[in-house]
């Protein structure tokens, strides 16, 4: 939006133009129009960054959702290696108690590399300062699991 004077038609504020000031409705002078036009710009900016953290809340939020939707329907997956590493144990079998806690350990070791990825991703987020970062600043929950 924007905000500026017309000696003929008065201030433009955000496409409108107000002949008095709008909240005292007395008529525009140096000082008048100065304030003005610093508090708009003031309030342009603080509105600006309220935008930006508010869509930097909102990926932030479809990160956690993303990575806790990715653990979840995995889960299976370590239920299942922590049962072939039970069936192993209950049998006996030395060498294939071995590879089911490997393949149980590359498991988990998956599942954190996700949580790490989404932790620096949570930090490079909070890190965002512009619109441009905001935009360019991409997550993908699809790391091999």
């Amino acid at each position: 939006m924007s905000c500026e004077y017309f000696a003929d038609k008065g201030m433009k504020i955000d496409g409108n133009y107000w002949l008095v000031h709008p909240q005292t409705g007395v008529a525009w002078n140096d000082t008048s129009i100065a304030d003005y036009k610093q508090a708009y710009e003031a309030q342009q900016i603080l509105l600006a960054e309220t935008r930006l953290n508010d869509e930097k809340s909102e990926k932030l939020k479809s990160i956690k959702e993303a990575v806790f939707d990715k653990l979840s329907n995995e889960q299976w997956r370590v239920q299942k290696a922590q049962e072939h590493v039970l069936s192993a144990e209950l049998a006996g079998d030395q060498a294939e108690i071995g590879l089911c806690k490997a393949h149980l350990a590359e498991l988990l070791a998956q599942r954190e590399q996700l949580r790490q990825a989404s932790d620096e991703a949570e930090q490079t987020l909070a890190q965002i300062s512009t619109y441009e970062e905001l935009e360019e600043f991409t997550f993908d929950v699809n790391i091999s699991l």
